[in-house]
């Protein structure tokens, strides 16, 4: 084999190798019927598209059917991923590009379940294994293409060494085993083919590597529709090559002509089931490019890029060598970056969910490759400059493989960090007491347990603050005909030390008919969207025509903005009078000092 022959060929068959390793054991456990699950979250609705496709000879999946089929195989897991639309219809809020990449892995699973006998559901053992083996095939077409990429700027050696370092010294391990049904397994190899193609043809204008590259990020926007920032790249380097120029506009107006061709089936679904060619976004989060957290993005103990993968540190050196070396790319690269972390940081879920370090950066590691190796060739023939390089390359590397040990028994937390409980386990590869104390609060509306464990917490690091935040001057009536009766607005911040808040509201109210629904809602909102609500029924199987108090404690949610609201109102049937003859909050928040 070819990639025996040289260095880096060996590197990447001995990740491979490695990852291989990893997921027989998961295919194992799907034998052997240890996981019967083939994906839930977000990875669901990607993939949900094919099997209600070749279901039911349709696209307009239900939410029944989406909780029926995570009920049946992953053990009743929230089916979260359709929501109805202003038209009525269940709409997936999930592009359907990965389902393409998925498509033949499923077309095999389908043939081998129906030579075998198993079940045709898109669920059973068949499917499993082929979405397995899919991942793990574009783990070895990532590392092939990273390969070569790098061999485009690099020595066979510097590019082995650059791509050890990357994958011992980074999150992408973690990503890979781990989240290996979300888009990144897959884009970080894409964009690793694109990189080499579009950099190859601005080298010799072959127009197969053109189209190539044209065709993969057209895909890849059709998966993530953020890819389109990778177009920043082409459009600077042939600016740089060809100017203003006719033919630059030749060129460069064929990566929207195919991101277009690639997302007809997509508008085609909007359209048919919504009624609309273009949804944008139907996330509970926005893109909010007013107000990024680029400093928590970056460097937070709870999903800090820079804190998790400090290898990324010398790209900084490396876009130095890029500069003296490859100016055109230098300026493409440092460009797409800034403006990528920049739109990664502005999503109002900047952590994104579960997840070692900031997942989302791992799309774009090809790229970042060149500046490692870059740096790399920085160091030279210098002797000092190698020691300190190894050094910190090392260092990386420990912390690295501590943590990600750490995040395999569960001390870290993926998505509950804090600057007290990333101290705590520090280092520790055994922690017998172990106990989770330090995480961030629980936010489940119904974990408020840590109230009373808060009090245990060393005094000189925490503190536990009560107060009443709220308190109804007067009683209101929803009347009969009203469905809604504001209540009132809370700037939470000006009356809360910080979101580790939980909210103790009590409420006196009287329904005029129990038989009718109302109910207490309280949503926290910001200038541009509502993205969490608290519901509590107050009129239904209440007492008729008397006064009934209701308790309710809940978690406030993590907050995406400072000036965020909790709007409170009271929402019915049209036909019952609810009077709220009191009401008050009170406020319990966990400070650290």
């Amino acid at each position: 084999m070819q990639l025996l022959k040289t260095l880096s060929g060996k590197v990447v068959l001995l990740l491979f190798v490695v990852f291989a390793v990893v997921f027989s054991s998961k295919i194992t456990e799907v034998v052997k019927d240890e996981n019967t699950c083939i994906c839930s979250y977000d990875g669901f609705g990607y993939y949900a598209y094919l099997p209600y496709l070749f279901e039911n000879q349709s696209l307009a999946i239900s939410k029944e059917w989406m909780q029926e089929k995570q009920n049946e195989h992953c053990n009743g897991t929230v089916a979260y991923q359709v929501i109805q639309h202003e038209n009525g219809a269940d709409i997936n809020i999930y592009h359907m590009g990965l389902a393409f990449v998925e498509l033949p892995s499923y077309l095999i699973g389908d043939l081998f379940a129906r030579v075998l006998g198993y079940p045709t559901d898109g669920f059973s053992k068949p499917y499993h294994i082929a979405y397995l083996l899919n991942a793990l095939l574009f783990i070895f077409l990532g590392l092939l293409y990273l390969r070569k990429l790098l061999l485009l700027f690099f020595t066979d050696r510097i590019t082995a060494i650059t791509t050890l370092v990357l994958f011992i010294t980074s999150n992408i391990y973690i990503t890979f085993n781990y989240q290996f049904e979300l888009q990144h397994v897959f884009l970080f190899a894409f964009n690793a083919t694109f990189l080499y193609h579009i950099i190859v043809f601005t080298r010799t204008e072959q127009k197969k590597n053109l189209w190539i590259a044209a065709i993969i990020l057209g895909l890849t926007v059709c998966m993530r529709p953020t890819q389109v920032l990778m177009g920043l790249i082409p459009l600077i380097l042939f600016i740089k090559k060809f100017g203003i120029s006719k033919v630059f506009w030749k060129h460069i107006l064929i990566f929207p002509l195919l991101g277009i061709l690639w997302n007809i089936p997509q508008i085609l679904y909007w359209y048919i089931v919504g009624g609309e060619p273009f949804i944008l976004n139907l996330h509970s989060e926005e893109i909010i490019l007013v107000d990024p957290h680029i400093s928590d993005f970056l460097f937070s103990y709870k999903k800090g890029w820079l804190l998790y993968s400090p290898i990324f540190l010398i790209t900084i050196i490396g876009f130095i060598y890029l500069y003296t070396k490859e100016r055109s790319l230098f300026w493409a690269s440092l460009a797409f970056s800034v403006v990528y972390i920049y739109i990664m940081s502005s999503w109002e879920c900047w952590w994104y969910a579960a997840s070692y370090g900031s997942r989302v950066m791992v799309d774009i590691y090809p790229l970042l490759a060149i500046a490692i190796g870059g740096a790399l060739m920085s160091l030279g023939n210098s002797t000092i400059k190698k020691i300190i390089g190894g050094l910190f390359i090392v260092a990386c590397a420990l912390l690295n493989t501590l943590q990600q040990y750490q995040f395999k028994v569960g001390y870290l937390h993926y998505d509950r960090m804090t600057e007290q409980h990333y101290w705590y386990i520090f280092g520790r590869l055994n922690i017998p007491d172990y106990t989770g104390q330090h995480l961030e609060i629980d936010r489940n509306p119904s974990e408020i347990g840590w109230v009373e464990n808060a009090p245990n917490l060393p005094k000189e690091d925490y503190s536990l603050e009560t107060k009443e935040i709220y308190s109804l001057e007067e009683s209101l009536v929803a009347k009969i005909g009203e469905e809604y009766l504001t209540i009132g607005r809370l700037n939470i911040l000006e009356l809360v030390p910080t979101d580790e808040t939980m909210f103790d509201v009590t409420i006196v109210t009287k329904s005029s008919d129990t038989t009718k629904a109302g109910t207490l809602r309280m949503e926290i909102v910001s200038p541009y969207n509502c993205y969490t609500w608290r519901t509590l029924e107050i009129s239904q199987d209440a007492a008729q025509g008397e006064y009934v108090t209701h308790i309710y404690k809940f978690n406030l949610e993590r907050l995406r903005h400072h000036d965020d609201q909790m709007q409170i109102y009271i929402h019915k049937d049209l036909d019952v009078e609810i009077e709220v003859k009191s009401m008050t909050i009170e406020a319990t928040s966990l400070v650290r000092k």
